[in-house]
């Protein structure tokens, strides 16, 4: 009876599946992913090297989030500006700090330490 059950639930998923209008399993599809890019998450260290990576590339219009970690307990970057943006945080030592924004006007726009001596780069189209 189980065995059944089980083919006539697969026989049924499979007509389902193939009367479903072609354009219907794109459109999933689609929507998964503008579902998934509908943030921009970003990972930056502050190590011995300065920011890593240097440059952060980011898509006009389409929120984003910095995940920036301070590893390096020697160094004027104890906070993280993006002056274009008006964002100033404390970046304390081996804490994520998340600086969320939406990047609204396309170019290259530095983030800082908190004295302008370490600098990375967002490039935003």
């Amino acid at each position: 009876m189980r065995n059944k059950i089980a083919m006539f639930t697969a026989c049924m998923t499979l007509f389902v599946a193939a009367s479903l209008p072609a354009g219907a399993q794109v459109s999933k599809a689609r929507h998964r992913k503008k579902i998934s890019s509908s943030v921009q998450s970003v990972k930056e260290e502050l190590t011995d090297k300065g920011y890593q990576p240097a440059t952060l590339k980011l898509k006009r219009g389409v929120p984003a989030r910095i995940t920036f970690v301070r590893r390096i307990e020697e160094t004027c970057g104890k906070e993280i500006a993006i002056p274009e943006y008006n964002i100033r945080r404390a970046l304390p030592l081996n804490e994520p700090v998340v600086v969320e924004f939406t990047p609204n006007k396309s170019g290259e726009f530095n983030f800082t330490c908190g004295m302008g001596m370490l600098r990375g780069t967002v490039i935003v189209r």
